[in-house]
C-alpha cells in the first residue's frame, strides 16, 4: 500500500510504497504540483540494451 510523503530533493507530494496506489495517495493534488524527481531518475537509468552484455554480444537483431 502507498502512502504520501514530502520528497526530500524538491519539497513537493510525493509517494512510498509499491506505487500501485499513488492516485489514493495524491488524488487531491494536481499532477502539475506533485514531485516529478522518481520521473528524472527513470528516465536517466539505463535501459536494457546499455547493459554491458548487451553491448558485449551485439543486437542479434541486426541483419535479420
Amino acid at each position: 500500500m502507498c502512502y504520501r510523503v514530502e520528497c526530500q530533493t524538491c519539497g513537493l507530494p510525493s509517494y512510498g510504497g509499491c506505487g500501485m496506489h499513488v492516485e489514493s495517495v495524491l488524488g487531491d493534488v494536481p499532477k502539475a504540483e506533485r514531485c516529478k524527481c522518481r520521473e528524472s531518475v527513470q528516465d536517466a537509468a539505463p535501459k536494457a540494451s546499455d547493459s554491458w552484455l548487451h553491448r558485449f554480444l551485439g543486437n542479434s537483431q541486426q541483419g535479420r
